[in-house]
């Protein structure tokens, strides 16, 4: 699937691209500027190795087809950093890995590009999109909620030697 050319139809004064290992650096340096993102599940700041293994990290009995590493660019700027899993866990469900907006964009303009995602999403027949959001992250808690995600179950999750707890949370379209 072609998402990102899918989800450009859908975006006026931005564009959404696939980001890959040529973008190392803007991807290493954009989630360096969100320090307190990562402090909610490790001990040190986010290494350069730990930000591009992203761009290929699947979940278990994950393929790589399923997965759209996508950034949203607003005047050359990276806006928000998406990671998508498509089909899962299941057919038809999207898991939301990383929804990491730049410091600067407003709780508005997050919202309306994940509206338009959503749009996405819906025309290539999803039917659900999950993620997770970690305890005590209270500004991600609240934006999920206030565009309507409904909390599904509480869990944890295991990162290096470090536990989180996570809400993880639904949207059905």
């Amino acid at each position: 699937m072609k998402l990102a050319e899918v989800w450009n139809e859908r975006l006026t004064g931005a564009e959404v691209r696939p980001l890959t290992h040529d973008d190392d650096e803007l991807i290493y340096q954009f989630q360096a500027s969100h320090p307190e993102y990562f402090d909610h599940f490790q001990d040190h700041p986010v290494t350069r190795q730990e930000a591009i293994q992203d761009v290929t990290d699947l979940p278990l009995n994950a393929q790589p087809e399923q997965k759209a590493y996508l950034g949203v660019f607003r005047d050359g700027e990276l806006q928000v950093l998406v990671d998508l899993i498509i089909d899962y866990p299941l057919p038809s469900l999207v898991w939301l890995g990383m929804w990491l907006p730049a410091k600067g964009l407003t709780t508005a303009d997050s919202a309306a590009l994940y509206h338009s995602l959503v749009a996405t999403l819906q025309a290539a027949d999803a039917v659900q999109l999950q993620l997770s959001v970690f305890m005590g992250d209270r500004q991600m808690k609240q934006f999920w909620e206030d565009l309507g995600l409904a909390a599904m179950q509480t869990t944890a999750v295991v990162k290096g030697e470090r536990v989180a707890n996570v809400t993880i949370y639904q949207d059905k379209f």
